[in-house]
């Protein structure tokens, strides 16, 4: 006995761990849907789906859809057959709930809804006249969605968009909804009543209707469609198919307030959707069947809806005392518009590509075959000429070679045939020097030691010269583990080859300069050393009281000289810093040349004086004491003349220095100086403009110096926007020419021009 309660125990578990929503599952509610029209009823199919809709996620709730068809079956002995079926039909289910739809189910529950299902919940949607009927509704268990169409609302609307309106006329039928519309009609016209007049007609008879509309006038007149309910033909016809019967010809706008007359029927109206009420319904239910309290009447919302394509007809605006609004049936885009006919002419189409896809499929198929090849040998060329490639190809067994004609031209070659190559001779256009790497490479790639053949290599071109290529292969064929054929390309590295050596003769500029900077401190500090030491050691003789005025005078003379020395070097070391740092300014003006000529013929010949040189430093200058005027900057222009003659005096032992000029034109001045010293070899020409360059450490001992001045003198012309050149003269000495562009005249009112 106790082996079977532990089986039965352990079984229960199982089930519980694979279906535990059984063991926890919301207790089954059914719930039936009373319409009191037939089955594919608009209104009534919108209630359904939208009460479906709601219950459709909750597994607990079936929903029974039952049909009166009251539209046509309206006698009392019909109900009561009707009562008899669904008590058979019912008798042994428990029904929890009821929605019943409109009039006709609600009065019919009420009179034998107890007798059938008993005492349940029940909403009762779209009821228009339950007033009647309150006395007959529990309100702890009933709930009313209460259809009162907003007639005033719509009327008020008609006035707003036909601000001329003279007449509604409003159409109804004999139903009761009809009855009860009409009445509601001719209640709230009655505000409008000293400026809008109305006429009733009675849908009932087809042919009656259709002859009042023939014979309505359509100036400043509007039709209220309020229920269209007819037998034409012997069959009862719903509104949305009468409708188009009636009104499809009749050019008078028409308003309504259920939302399956839009589009293409009614301008608009105050609408009432019953998709709207259906939801409305099913969420009443749901608080019903919970036993939740729940408001007894509640109305769903209506909304002002026009039709696009009615407003376009009748060229209504709508004004702007009409806010909260909807349009509905624009006018779509090509594509949206004839979807479905853009969908079936695609189904042709695709349908005709298969059958033809199906008569030509061999012939596609080795057409297809061809074309790849064709594409693949195109798509390989289009890759290697996109690249600038060479592709080079060599057969070892049959001595076949291929080379495109990409390969040819990297080596100046209008064609492959021109190069005249086979798998002898192409190894003759490699560089001597590469061959030894060339071998070594493909032995690695013969042996395993590497996936491919790369090497680097110079190749002779069609010139004679020889260009550096990249060589990459790969070894395809194999025979006995001997290579057979081996396939690759070439491309042209000489720029990268140049930009390589560049990047050397950077790092080695690089270096140099880091050099020469530290050669220029280690200068620097000798020079400033060396008359700094002059004037502290004069000083100190000056400060003894026993020496006498003549050395007394020759001790400052030499303070002088050395302050003066040092005043150079500090002023040279403070313009390449003002030149390097951009803040040295070019301030042009009007001055003499020949002035400054003689001032400089002055200082040079003062220079010369002193180091005790026998040379003559003449000014080649026709007229000197004449004024020859130029706009340019003065104070620079004489730096970079007195740099100039400092140098030439520093550098001639015997001879001359000459001093000339000359313009070509009015806009450009040439200045020479030109020197009978050693000259300056085309080597040195090439450093002595550089910064803190000398041609040799022998000039530093002999003539001391930055050499700072000859690139300060540079960087000064090229800011004027000159230029300095040399021109040597071996052992008969060296001409600076500078040029500088700058406006030259004999008056200083051109000058000034």
């Amino acid at each position: 006995m106790k082996r079977r309660k532990v089986i039965y125990f352990c079984l229960v578990a199982i089930l519980f761990i694979a279906h535990p929503q059984r063991f926890f599952a919301k207790e089954m509610k059914e719930i039936v849907v009373l319409n009191s029209y037939h089955i594919g009823f608009k209104w009534s199919s919108d209630i359904d789906e939208a009460i479906g809709e709601y219950f459709k996620n909750d597994e607990s709730v079936r929903i029974y859809n039952e049909f009166m068809d009251s539209k046509r079956f309206q006698s009392n002995e019909y109900f009561d057959a009707l009562k008899a079926t669904y008590l058979k039909k019912f008798e042994d289910r428990h029904i929890d709930g009821i929605i019943c739809v409109d009039n006709k189910a609600f009065e019919f529950f009420i009179e034998s809804g107890s007798d059938i299902w008993g005492d349940i919940p029940a909403v009762f949607c779209g009821v228009n006249n339950i007033e009647q009927y309150t006395h007959l509704v529990d309100s702890t268990r009933h709930a009313i969605v209460h259809e009162k169409i907003d007639i005033s609302g719509t009327i008020q609307l008609i006035s707003q968009m036909q601000s001329n309106i003279k007449e509604i006329i409003a159409i109804s039928d004999q139903t009761l909804s009809g009855k009860i519309f009409l009445e509601q009609f001719i209640e709230a016209l009655e505000p409008f009543s000293d400026r809008i007049s109305y006429r009733s007609i009675d849908a009932t008879d087809p042919e009656q209707l259709k002859e009042h509309l023939q014979h309505i006038n359509k100036n400043n007149t509007a039709i209220y469609l309020l229920s269209l309910y007819t037998n034409r033909n012997g069959v009862a016809n719903e509104m949305i198919h009468e409708s188009q019967y009636f009104f499809n010809d009749l050019n008078i706008p028409i308003y309504s307030n259920w939302d399956f007359l839009i589009p293409n029927c009614i301008v608009g109206g105050k609408i009432l959707k019953g998709a709207d009420q259906g939801k409305l319904s099913s969420y009443l239910m749901e608080k019903l069947l919970n036993n939740e309290n729940t408001p007894l009447f509640t109305s769903p919302n209506q909304y002002n809806i026009f039709d696009y394509q009615k407003l376009k007809t009748y060229h209504f605006q709508i004004p702007d005392s009409i806010d909260n609004y909807q349009i509905v049936n624009k006018p779509q885009n090509f594509i949206a518009e004839f979807k479905h006919e853009l969908i079936f002419l695609l189904i042709i189409l695709l349908t005709l590509l298969f059958v033809i896809t199906l008569l030509i499929s061999d012939m596609i198929k080795r057409k297809k075959i061809e074309l790849d090849l064709i594409k693949s040998e195109k798509r390989l060329e289009l890759a290697v000429d996109g690249a600038s490639e060479g592709l080079w190809d060599i057969d070892y067994f049959t001595h076949e070679t291929y080379f495109n004609d990409r390969f040819a031209s990297l080596l100046g070659y209008s064609s492959i045939d021109e190069m005249n190559l086979s798998d002898k001779n192409w190894i003759s256009n490699i560089h001597s020097e590469d061959l030894f790497h060339l071998r070594e490479a493909y032995q690695q790639h013969k042996v395993g030691n590497s996936d491919t053949f790369r090497t680097q290599a110079r190749l002779r071109k069609k010139n004679g010269q020889y260009s550096w290529f990249s060589i990459l292969g790969k070894i395809t064929e194999y025979s006995n583990n001997t290579p057979n054929r081996i396939t690759g390309v070439i491309q042209n590295i000489d720029q990268q080859k140049n930009s390589e050596y560049e990047l050397r003769l950077a790092k080695d500029k690089a270096e140099e300069s880091d050099r020469l900077k530290s050669s220029f401190l280690a200068n620097m500090s000798h020079e400033i050393r060396t008359p700094m030491n002059a004037i502290l050691g004069f000083t100190d003789l000056l400060l003894d009281s026993e020496i006498t005025k003549e050395e007394q005078f020759e001790y400052l003379k030499l303070v002088k000289k050395s302050g003066e020395n040092l005043l150079t070097l500090i002023n040279d070391i403070i313009d390449i810093s003002k030149i390097e740092s951009g803040q040295l300014k070019i301030n042009y003006q009007i001055t003499d040349l020949h002035t400054t000529l003689i001032d400089l013929q002055s200082v040079g010949s003062s220079l010369i004086k002193t180091l005790n040189k026998s040379i003559q430093l003449r000014i080649l200058v026709t007229d000197i004491n004449v004024p020859f005027y130029i706009k340019t900057d003065r104070i620079r222009l004489y730096q970079i003349m007195l740099n100039l003659i400092s140098n030439a005096v520093k550098f001639t032992e015997t001879g001359f220095i000459d001093i000339s000029y000359s313009s070509l034109d009015s806009k450009t001045l040439h200045i020479s100086v030109k020197d009978t010293g050693p000259g300056i070899s085309e080597n040195d020409q090439k450093i002595i403009f550089d910064r803190f360059r000398q041609i040799d450490e022998s000039t530093i001992k002999k003539h001391g110096g930055t050499g700072l001045g000859l690139s300060i003198t540079k960087s000064l012309t090229e800011l004027m926007n000159g230029s300095i050149t040399v021109t040597n003269r071996p052992q008969k000495g060296a001409e600076f020419i500078v040029s500088l562009p700058c406006l030259v005249s004999k008056t200083v009112a051109l000058a000034e021009e």
